[in-house]
């Protein structure tokens, strides 16, 4: 309504210059003095270049309002939509943490199963393969051999049993990741004759609480990397860095192997879990040689033990 009377009140200026400017014309010049004439013209036009204006001021005054409308609905609209992104982040971080926690009893009862029954039954097998061979000594010269071949096969066998169980063995329950990471590193180099260098970087708050799913996962990742060295990557040397700054906890692994196609498809499953968990992995292959993968999780971590 207030638009509509000040459009009406512009146009009023504009009757009334052209009725005056008609009215000065009809009179006689003695009746109506002209400098009187224009100077009603001038003040009429004053008038309606100010209604004018008024005018114009009022339609920026409405699209103001309009657009500060539209910007306020925009604003809902994005707070409503960072809203359900951050109710899906935490579902999908609780559905992660849920399915790592169905795995972890998973390979806990596949590490125990292998330790408890099959690695019992090579063991004795391998005792009654010492026991024959013994026997064969100078006897069968053809059994003797083949016998010790088959022992060598046994001892192998052994040997991949042991690095299946460390790679599904799960962090212990109260062990500090540090102390962890330095046992899981330890049996890698027993295993496969690879050295490797640890090195525990602790910043800030170091007497805070742990927090066991991160580290979980940050262990899971160092025993899965390792594995994939072990596999195809012919590396000589491993370099691991664990650090903490502030509320960020990062894992360092660097090797001076091959990188191969598996190890992209590894990656990006594990890139996966670690956005699921709030955190992000990045992978990059070195300038001489080899590959290096950092992964920084976010929270409170007891990096060292007490």
């Amino acid at each position: 309504m207030k638009s509509a009377f000040v459009r009406t009140a512009a146009a009023a200026p504009g009757l009334m210059i052209v009725g005056a400017c008609a009215l000065g014309a009809g009179l006689p010049g003695s009746a109506f003095p002209s400098s009187a004439v224009t100077a009603l013209i001038w003040l009429l036009g004053a008038t309606g270049a100010l209604c004018l204006l008024l005018r114009r001021s009022i339609d920026l005054d409405d699209r103001a309002r309009d657009l500060a409308a539209r910007l306020c609905l925009e604003q809902k609209a994005r707070q409503v939509a960072e809203g359900t992104l951050a109710d899906t982040q935490t579902v999908l971080t609780r559905v992660v943490r849920q399915q790592e926690s169905v795995r972890d009893g998973e390979r806990k009862r596949i590490a125990r199963d292998i330790d408890d029954e099959l690695g019992q039954v090579l063991v004795a097998l391998r005792g009654e393969m010492s026991l024959l061979q013994v026997a064969s000594a100078g006897i069968h010269p053809a059994t003797h051999q083949k016998t010790g071949a088959m022992i060598g096969t046994l001892d192998l066998a052994l040997r991949a049993l042991r690095v299946l169980a460390g790679e599904l063995r799960p962090l212990a329950a109260g062990e500090c990741l540090g102390d962890a990471m330095a046992r899981q590193l330890a049996e890698f180099t027993r295993l496969n004759g690879i050295a490797h260098d640890f090195d525990v970087n602790v910043g800030v708050d170091a007497s805070a609480d742990s927090d066991a799913d991160a580290d979980a996962l940050l262990y899971r990742a160092l025993q899965e990397t390792l594995a994939q060295i072990a596999r195809s990557a012919r590396a000589t040397r491993v370099g691991v860095q664990l650090s903490r700054s502030n509320a960020r906890l990062s894992l360092c692994i660097e090797d001076d192997g091959d990188a191969d196609g598996n190890c992209a498809g590894a990656v990006a499953a594990l890139r996966e879990r670690v956005a699921a968990a709030g955190g992000a992995v990045h992978a990059e292959a070195l300038p001489g040689g080899g590959k290096r993968l950092a992964i920084v999780v976010s929270g409170l971590h007891g990096v060292v033990s007490g």
